[in-house]
């Protein structure tokens, strides 16, 4: 089985953006046996040298570890945000070693305000370039994301694109099934409402030969398994990829199921799956 992670932010829904979801996430996984958690910069409280060595020595203490630190980017904001979301990047990535984290995890952005795709996609890949420049020297891995909510690069070719023009050894992909155009769970103009699209199986299956981690998104709208994505096609398209890296699986509610609750249900489905010849 794949070492699994589980996204810290999904305690979001009962402990807001502060670390006692860090908290959670790392005594659900030394509770379930996975490998650990992944976190998000608005998650800590500082990068204060001291606090951060106490919150890896708490991790560590349960016997799980920390995987990668994800940069928020305000979508919405014309690209003149990029400015202050390189400086956050840098910030996070002298900090993360003091967690004992190696990589950080970074999205594009917006097309907003009359911006062309094509412009922003420019100002997205000299984003990702400056930022991976400053990550070589400090030999942390910086994953591209592929995310919507209206934003580029958010399609297979996009992402593919970005990964060929930035030009450096810190360059990695996370492939998120549930943030490619196409998918139900991402807003922005032509959103589907409650199916994915098979534009988005699509790009996964263009992406993941690239890709060194999966972030694997769960809804719940409805009882049951996950509904929204089809996850017996992914775990196809993954293992017919030889697919060997970490998986990390990000809670994103659309029903009335707790993070405490669904975090275990997404992480039985996915060891079931994986184990099954489907």
């Amino acid at each position: 089985m794949l070492p699994i992670y589980i996204q810290a932010l999904s305690f979001h829904d009962i402990y807001g953006n502060t670390d006692d979801c860090i908290h959670a996430a790392a005594d659900m996984a030394a509770e379930l046996g996975i490998a650990g958690l992944d976190i998000e910069d608005r998650l800590l409280t500082s990068y204060e040298p001291e606090y951060l060595q106490e919150l890896a020595h708490s991790v560590e203490s349960r016997g799980v570890k920390f995987g990668y630190a994800g940069v928020i980017v305000p979508f919405q904001k014309p690209v003149s945000s990029i400015l202050g979301e390189i400086e956050r990047a840098k910030e996070l990535i002298d900090a993360v070693p003091h967690l004992g984290i190696d990589s950080i995890r970074i999205p594009g952005n917006g097309v907003v305000n009359g911006q062309s795709l094509e412009f922003t996609f420019g100002k997205v890949r000299e984003k990702i370039q400056t930022i991976c420049d400053h990550a070589a020297d400090a030999g942390i891995t910086v994953f591209l994301h592929n995310h919507n909510h209206g934003s580029t690069p958010s399609t297979g070719a996009q992402i593919l694109r970005m990964l060929d023009e930035v030009d450096s050894p810190a360059l990695a992909h996370v492939v998120d099934t549930g943030q490619f155009q196409g998918s139900p769970g991402s807003s922005g103009p032509g959103a589907p409402a409650n199916v994915a699209e098979e534009q988005l199986y699509e790009s996964i299956e263009m992406c993941v030969p690239r890709a060194s981690l999966a972030r694997t998104k769960f809804y719940f709208a409805d009882p049951g398994d996950e509904q929204w994505l089809d996850y017996p096609r992914i775990v196809r398209i993954l293992k017919n990829a030889n697919f060997f890296s970490p998986l990390s699986i990000v809670y994103e509610p659309q029903g009335d199921l707790l993070s405490k609750d669904a975090l275990p249900r997404a992480v039985k489905y996915l060891t079931k799956l994986f184990e099954t010849n489907i």
